[in-house]
């Protein structure tokens, strides 16, 4: 009978796991039956919060409030601290979501006290968060920082750091909700040194996940990040905020960077070879020596600084380079269809075998710039580029 029942409480695991959520609050319910048969009160009590997790899942949070109670109750009654501590949990982030603070305070705090008796650091600090989160969206911020001190206190203590990363962040958040910017970039330059020392140091190659545990939003927290000579290679970064941002040297070869912002961003002598280039902004960044052998259609490279870049069979469809400095950069076999180069400087630059067709090439200048045909140099006179009168000279006829 117990092996029976144990049974069907893992079924009803199995089918919440997968989403099943009205399959396993009905299996959990076949449980229940069976350990009320057995008077087994530990596994009755549990059951009871596995109920209510399906009921949240379900959407229904006063069912779900109710059968964290039962959990409580029986869990007090046997005195199960452990499970006390599960449910008591469940009633406060439950209350919470229902926008009930002043409960779901109520039960975090009750939660604390039990966590301590346990001496249960990870439960501690996981409760201190939960208290400080409940308090800001009540309003109350000066409670909200003392609770994600006492957070990131215990979390540095025990060597916690996503727990570090998540108060840092509640902290910022609350700073910035007070006007205190001083404290809130503190806060930011402290979580960047957590990300630096576990990515550099341990030599991991999992940028994403290790910014987003330490609490960083990756849309918006990198800008003017120092990122300079980080391993990026493969990093999922579509639509990412790194304006300003200092990547000198950073290897970002394959790395997703569709729709990203990089506008002034130092990417000098960074590897970008077959990055996902489309439609980032890329103006005003120093591409200086820059490898952008890639795919960068209506990229917006305008006013960038492409010094010396290797831009060679690069694809570059629609891309906005006007005003950038392309002196001396690599072009050979680009694609420049239709690639607006208004006012852009391509001295030296070598552009054998590069398609500009229906490029705008209105005052750009291609001083010493070589691989250009002598048919092409006409086309592109033509249409307002600028060549000194030796290229027109030695041009080839090809």
């Amino acid at each position: 009978m117990q092996e029976q029942a144990d049974q069907i409480f893992k079924q009803g695991i199995l089918q919440y796991q997968n989403h099943q959520f009205e399959a396993a609050l009905q299996t959990w319910q076949q449980a229940l039956i069976q350990y009320q048969n057995l008077k087994d009160r530990k596994r009755v009590g549990s059951t009871f919060g596995n109920l209510g997790v399906a009921y949240e899942a379900l959407g229904n949070l006063d069912q779900a409030i109710k059968s964290y109670q039962q959990h409580l109750a029986i869990a007090i009654e046997i005195e199960d601290l452990k499970g006390q501590l599960n449910a008591l949990g469940n009633l406060g982030n439950a209350c919470y979501t229902q926008g009930d603070y002043h409960q779901a305070i109520s039960y975090q705090q009750q939660r604390l006290a039990i966590a301590r008796q346990l001496q249960d650091p990870q439960t501690e600090t996981q409760t201190l968060s939960n208290l400080g989160i409940a308090y800001h969206a009540s309003g109350e911020i000066s409670q909200a920082l003392e609770y994600y001190q006492q957070q990131l206190a215990k979390a540095s203590e025990t060597n916690n750091y996503p727990s570090q990363g998540n108060a840092l962040k509640n902290l910022r958040l609350a700073y910035q909700t007070l006007g205190e910017d001083t404290h809130a970039q503190n806060c930011y330059q402290q979580q960047w040194a957590i990300l630096r020392q576990r990515f550099l140091e341990e030599k991991s190659d999992e940028f994403v996940r290790i910014a987003k545990i330490v609490g960083f939003d990756l849309l918006e927290d990198l800008a003017g990040a120092d990122l300079s000579g980080f391993d990026l290679n493969y990093a999922d970064l579509p639509g990412v905020n790194l304006e300003n941002a200092n990547l000198t040297q950073a290897n970002l070869a394959l790395a997703d960077l569709s729709g990203a912002k990089l506008t002034q961003a130092n990417l000098s002598q960074a590897i970008l070879s077959n990055a996902n280039l489309r439609d980032t902004d890329l103006s005003y960044a120093n591409l200086c020596q820059a490898d952008l052998r890639t795919k960068l259609p209506r990229a917006n490279l305008s006013y960038a600084n492409l010094t010396q870049a290797d831009l060679s069979s690069a694809y570059l469809p629609q891309a906005n380079l006007s005003h950038a400095n392309l002196s001396s950069a690599n072009l050979k076999y680009a694609d420049l269809t239709g690639v607006d180069l208004t006012n852009a400087n391509l001295q030296d630059a070598d552009l054998s075998r590069a398609e500009l067709k229906d490029a705008i090439v209105e005052n750009v200048c291609f001083t010493k710039a070589i691989g250009i045909s002598r048919r092409v140099q006409s086309e592109l006179i033509e249409r307002g580029a600028i060549f000194d009168q030796n290229q027109s000279k030695n041009a080839t006829d090809n």
